[in-house]
């Protein structure tokens, strides 16, 4: 029970760590919560800097979150698939959540998708691949989210289980896996529930209190 608070705590903390915050603080001396949609994540960087480059290292930081808290927590326990889905689960819930900045995070995608390069690169392939269909069809990166968060899951069961089990770190059987993908779909989708509010009200997040420069 010890190891098993330890991983989540550790895995936690570092995902509260607030990359968006410090980046965006540092090029323009903005707080990123308070701008734009209000989200301490990587495509807020980008709309309230106006600069591609520091969302996508905003990006790449809150990758690294997911990656390491999983890959450390393999190197333990590297044989276990459930410690090291609870270390996903605990770096994006301190990704959405984070204890530093008043409990004012992102949306945990980047950080989702870092944690599972290491637990099972298939969920990370579909997910990417889902994204990018939506993003090349619809403006807004809200759909491409969804499309990825709801999709993911569904293509999952779909393919062959032989492709998938060959990208796992961890040994686990197939409904195990959709049923964690599941689960990582719901924390993110509740993630997205504000955007959805606004969506229902008409109001675009790059509409929302976007500073003219940096």
């Amino acid at each position: 029970m010890f190891e098993l608070l330890a991983v989540i705590l550790g895995s936690y903390l570092v995902g509260s760590i607030p990359f968006a915050y410090f980046v965006v603080r540092l090029k323009g001396r903005i707080d990123v919560r308070d701008a734009g949609s209000g989200k301490a994540g990587a495509f807020n960087a980008y709309v309230v800097t106006h600069s591609k480059l520091t969302g996508l290292g905003v990006g790449l930081l809150d990758a690294l979150k997911g990656l390491a808290a999983v890959y450390v927590t393999a190197l333990y326990f590297p044989g276990s698939f459930w410690f090291q889905s609870l270390a996903l689960l605990g770096a994006v819930g301190g990704h959405i959540l984070p204890i530093w900045t008043g409990f004012k995070g992102g949306r945990g995608l980047a950080t989702t998708a870092g944690g599972m390069l290491v637990i099972g690169f298939a969920y990370a392939a579909v997910w990417c691949t889902l994204w990018v269909i939506a993003r090349l069809f619809r403006r807004e990166i809200l759909w491409a989210n969804l499309a990825a968060i709801l999709g993911s899951p569904v293509i999952l069961w779909l393919i062959p289980w032989e492709w998938s089990s060959r990208t796992m770190l961890a040994s686990v059987d197939r409904w195990t896996f959709i049923f964690f993908s599941c689960i990582v779909s719901f924390v993110l989708l509740i993630s997205h529930l504000d955007a959805l509010h606004d969506v229902w009200k008409g109001i675009s997040e790059p509409e929302k209190n976007i500073p003219s420069s940096t």
